[in-house]
């Protein structure tokens, strides 16, 4: 029989009127302290001068010091708040200067079940909706320096925000480029890193995750991958060559790849074009995802061609790039 079980039935079986039984399982919830650990938009007290003291509300809960504290207990910035019950709990917290007026905030909850810690990171009066921020790191194929691998910017977007362009080596010290103040959950992110003439190398789409009050760290591998691309010509019954297109040595292929997740094209509206005898031709700094392949000719008397718009769709793997013997065949047709 279960130990418990055996205990319950003696217990109902004895005329004492003591007997207890404690679940193992299940044991009571303990009272305990809350640790409160304050920063303001990333700084401690000795750098946000403004903050004269931390003023905090528990409905329900009177605090000592009516919930005023100064910033700074002990050499800590923060306090320890002492017994509570089991439970959940609100509170609101707020950072004023020397009169009193609010210039950092921040709310949230804690569990009560033995000790519990708070760390929060205020915001600024204004920038509230729980928000709060992140700080981003990059690495390079190779585990390169921006500098050993040709980076001078990178290129962020977020969610709806506009690009901006950051110095690459701002991703690669710590703690981080620090994002602006963002609501908690998930956001789109984008990194495009380019040499200095601005030509794109490496990139990164994805998502970034951010919480209430409290910055986090992310870091982010940019990279690219390649493609190998031939083609060759046909008027809808046979196929032939360049030569065979057009006999002129300038006869050129216009190629051009379309995201199907954004419908960018890569090369713009003029498109990459190569002599027609130079084929396959290869690919290195392709952002990874899926694209159309798009290829255009006119021959020296006017014939035009024009690749199948419903070939399949090409996709640049990460680290991938395929040599000139594994090039995609594209047919063009005589329109």
């Amino acid at each position: 029989m279960n130990s418990r079980l055996l205990l319950a039935f003696l217990c109902v079986a004895s005329l004492s009127t003591g007997c207890i039984i404690v679940d193992d399982d299940h044991p009571p919830a303990r009272r305990g302290d809350v640790t409160f650990m304050w920063t303001f938009a990333g700084l401690r007290c000795d750098g946000a001068r403004d903050v004269y003291g931390v003023n905090i509300q528990i409905p329900g809960e009177s605090l000592h010091n009516g919930g005023q504290y100064g910033c700074n207990t002990n050499n800590v910035d923060g306090i320890v708040l002492h017994d509570f019950v089991p439970g959940t709990y609100n509170f609101q917290i707020q950072a004023v200067d020397y009169r009193n007026v609010v210039i950092f905030e921040g709310s949230g909850s804690f569990v009560i079940n033995g000790d519990a810690r708070v760390n929060i990171d205020m915001v600024p009066v204004g920038n509230s909706n729980n928000s709060s921020y992140a700080y981003l790191t990059w690495t390079l194929p190779g585990n390169k320096l921006c500098n050993q691998a040709g980076i001078t910017t990178v290129e962020i977007t977020l969610d709806d925000l506009p690009p901006e362009n950051f110095p690459c080596f701002r991703g690669q010290e710590l703690p981080g480029l620090q994002t602006p103040y963002l609501a908690p959950g998930e956001h789109y992110i984008d990194f495009i890193a380019k040499d200095s003439t601005g030509r794109p190398l490496y990139y990164f789409r994805g998502s970034l995750s951010t919480q209430a009050y409290n910055p986090v760290s992310a870091n982010y591998h940019l990279t690219s991958g390649g493609a190998a691309i031939s083609w060759r010509f046909s008027d809808g019954s046979v196929t032939y060559d360049c030569l065979q297109a057009d006999g002129s040595p300038g006869f050129r292929v216009g190629l051009n790849f379309r995201d199907v997740f954004t419908n960018e094209l890569v090369y713009g509206e003029e498109g990459d074009w190569q002599v027609c005898s130079s084929k396959p031709i290869t690919y290195s700094f392709l952002r990874p995802g899926t694209y159309k392949v798009i290829l255009i000719a006119t021959t020296s008397n006017g014939i035009q061609y024009r690749s199948n718009p419903n070939i399949p769709n090409l996709v640049v793997q990460a680290d991938q790039f395929p040599g000139p013997n594994q090039a995609l065949e594209v047919t063009l047709f005589r329109q």
